[in-house]
């Protein structure tokens, strides 16, 4: 009897001991909660080690209010819009939001409910897809501008400490996509989502969704705006040479130039002006080549730029035809840089062979792809004492890669 008894008192004390901690989980979430609806500014979110709060001044969380647990005043900290938590409350915190979510999902509450619960959440847990869904059915109930810059707000704040999340990027597009729908000027929110991509991306190498995101604006930017782009990302690109991101947003802005040309009634001014823009790209694109050896992704930035230069030239000699090939003259300029690149010195990185390599498989790729300058460059290979692309293969590229290009371009011995 006294064994069933204390049984019992065990299981009363488990379960006193249960609800005491679900109570505290939820006073947490609600303190959480009211820090975030009493600055909506903040900007950047820390989650930090217990310990590191004593640096920061516990109880310094801009809320003056006496708490009933002395306990959560060392939890949230948050002054100049900047907000930590402690990594202590963690796991609590995430199933109480979680759990509140849920509850306030299908009932009969005010939608502020909803949105305030699902954005404890998402701070939490960004990869939550179901809340992030939840907010844009309550988005969708009425087009509100402002709600959908705060949201617009929230994602940055995610991004701030998940830069790679594409959850986060994912709902950030719909977001704008809705604005763009309803025929807002987006010109200037194009320029401050090209602001935020730049400092994600200086915090965050080789972010590719971030340049994604960068690349999806392209569409709702002006004429002006992608010219502005073009030459504010060169500063950049000249700093990261080896993060391809960056010139793939150049691709991409000058294959946009490309599309407003062809929609422009002073098309032959513009398209003068988009083959001097090109021009510039080629020379800048070879200075970058020249400064810094063996970076792939310049290479495949020029195959890029010479493929749609040399289609551009061929289709200009076929109508105007002239006593001088440009075809001819960019061929020499580039079979000029390949002498350059399989003659440098080597060096004790072994950056030049790798610059061999690539420029060889540039002019390989060049053969390939426009197979009407193949004869042109296998006569001016030639001149610069090199016996063909067979003798670029084997003096340029390792037994690995050589063999497929042999088969690629037809030089591979038949009796091998």
């Amino acid at each position: 009897m006294e064994q069933g008894d204390g049984s019992a008192a065990a299981a009363a004390e488990q379960q006193a001991g249960g609800a005491e901690e679900q109570q505290l989980a939820e006073d947490l979430l609600h303190r959480f909660e009211r820090v975030l609806h009493s600055d909506p500014l903040i900007d950047e979110v820390g989650f930090l080690h217990p310990t590191q709060f004593n640096s920061l001044g516990c109880g310094q969380d801009g809320d003056s209010a006496p708490q009933a647990l002395e306990l959560q005043h060392g939890y949230f900290w948050c002054r100049d819009h900047k907000l930590a938590i402690s990594a202590e409350i963690l796991p609590k915190l995430y199933r109480a939001a979680r759990d509140a979510y849920y509850s306030s999902r299908n009932a009969p509450l005010p939608a502020t409910h909803l949105m305030s619960h699902t954005k404890a959440l998402l701070i939490l847990c960004p990869d939550m897809l179901t809340a992030w869904n939840s907010r844009k059915m309550v988005l969708l109930e009425k087009y509100d501008f402002t709600k959908l810059k705060d949201e617009l707000q929230l994602c940055a704040l995610i991004l701030s400490y998940s830069p790679k999340n594409e959850s986060t990027w994912s709902h950030r597009r719909w977001v704008l996509k809705q604005v763009a729908e309803q025929h807002q000027d987006m010109a200037e929110l194009v320029e401050k989502e090209s602001v935020l991509v730049k400092e994600i991306a200086e915090r965050s190498k080789m972010n590719y969704r971030a340049w994604r995101h960068r690349c999806w604006l392209i569409p709702y930017m002006t004429r002006k705006q992608v010219l502005d782009e073009l030459k504010k990302s060169t500063r950049w690109s000249e700093l990261h040479v080896a993060d391809n991101c960056c010139f793939h947003y150049r691709r991409s802005l000058l294959l946009a130039l490309l599309d407003i040309r062809e929609n422009r009634e002073d098309s032959l001014s513009w398209e003068s002006e988009t083959y001097l823009l090109w021009k510039e790209e080629l020379r800048w694109n070879e200075m970058l080549i020249r400064c810094y050896q063996g970076r792939e992704s310049l290479w495949n930035h020029r195959r890029f730029l010479s493929q749609w230069w040399i289609q551009q030239l061929l289709a200009v000699e076929k109508t105007c035809p002239s006593m001088t090939s440009q075809v001819d003259l960019f061929i020499i300029q580039e079979i000029g840089l390949l002498s350059e690149c399989l003659n440098d010195p080597v060096d004790e990185f072994e950056e030049s062979h790798v610059q061999a390599e690539l420029s060889a498989l540039y002019i390989l790729w060049i053969s390939k792809q426009v197979p009407a300058v193949k004869g042109k460059l296998e006569e001016r290979l030639h001149s610069v004492s090199i016996m063909g692309l067979k003798d670029v293969l084997v003096r340029a590229c390792r037994p690995e890669k050589m063999r497929p290009w042999m088969n690629l371009l037809g030089l591979a011995d038949p009796s091998q």
